[in-house]
């Protein structure tokens, strides 16, 4: 027996992941109407809005007050669609197959980000939501000299993960995400994240939401029924 081969199995089929942190990364096509509409409104909302700056987790830089996507101009509208859409499709890719038919409505808070050089978000989380969004109109021309110049991060909340010593696996604690015009990213809100200081020319526009999924419960009349009384 000590000469026989090990029995074959398929490992592919053993392995999966625990505790995972869904993330989105999409490249809407065919934005780039949408994106100029959307850069000559932010641009003008900031020049008439000094009182923005400084608000939130930026370091210099402009972030818009107020919930944007509740304004009605066509590109803004089709924006929040386009986010509306891919919460959807993440819902339906982690809601238990057997839990059977449910219906949920999603509550954004939404804001517009600028950079120009030298600005940058330092580490934060976004609380009281259930995902965060981060969607890119312009990446201005970053230094292609210096690493990461205006690059979101997010950081692995597994802490322990430093200690793994294989390095270039899935299990890397650090992710970059390259703000190419027309990309949405989404993430837990409680992933903590920042944006590397941005070396460059041009602008860096972005716009930025906090989505809270509620879920619509639907319930039935209770039964009537009679109450007795004395007398």
């Amino acid at each position: 027996m000590a000469d026989d081969a090990l029995p074959e199995v398929d490992f592919q089929q053993c392995i999966t992941t625990m505790f995972g942190t869904p993330f989105v990364s999409v490249d809407w096509p065919d934005v780039d109407e949408i994106n100029s509409e959307i850069y000559d409104l932010v641009l003008a909302e900031e020049q008439a809005d000094d009182l923005g700056r400084g608000i939130r987790s930026n370091a210099g830089g402009w972030q818009s007050r107020g919930n944007i996507l509740t304004r009605t101009e066509l590109c803004l509208v089709k924006l929040k669609e386009m986010m509306e859409t891919t919460i959807f499709e993440l819902l339906a890719a982690i809601v238990r197959k057997d839990s059977g038919e449910r219906s949920f409505k999603l509550v954004f808070d939404s804001w517009a980000n600028v950079c120009r050089n030298n600005n940058y978000n330092v580490v934060h989380s976004h609380p009281n939501a259930m995902y965060s969004i981060v969607y890119y109109v312009s990446s201005g021309e970053p230094d292609q000299s210096i690493p990461y110049s205006g690059m979101l991060e997010l950081l692995d909340p597994r802490e322990a993960t430093t200690y793994i010593q294989v390095p270039n696996t899935i299990l890397d604690a650090r992710m970059f995400i390259t703000n190419r015009p027309g990309r949405m990213v989404v993430f837990p809100s409680w992933v903590k994240h920042m944006v590397h200081p941005f070396v460059g020319n041009g602008v860096r526009i972005s716009i930025a939401c906090n989505v809270n999924v509620l879920e619509e419960i639907r319930t039935t009349r209770p039964r009537d029924f009679d109450v007795a009384t004395s007398g």
